[in-house]
């Protein structure tokens, strides 16, 4: 004869598992990077103080201005920016 002890940890259980397969309390987390520019082989208005631009393509993909991070220069590649300069408002990273 089951005890209410084991009763009640089987339905527990249960709810659990039925929860978590209708993803009741599920949360995304995670910051979100910022959206590629429209369109991306484009890049942005190159502001006067942005330092020389690297170089024409890299990898066959066009080099264009990012003004996120402070602003540098990089390829845009499967929806993500890869900077191919240092930050030039703080010199590094």
């Amino acid at each position: 004869m089951p005890t209410i002890r084991t009763t009640l940890s089987a339905v527990a259980v249960a709810g659990g598992l039925t929860a978590s397969a209708l993803g009741i309390g599920a949360a995304v987390a995670g910051a979100q990077p910022p959206p590629p520019p429209l369109p991306a082989e484009q890049g942005e208005p190159v502001p006067a103080w942005a330092p020389p631009k690297p170089a024409e393509v890299w990898n066959g993909k066009p080099v264009v201005w990012f003004s996120g991070w402070g602003g540098r220069w990089g390829v845009w590649i499967n929806g993500a920016f890869m900077p191919l300069t240092s930050n030039p408002v703080t010199g590094g990273g």
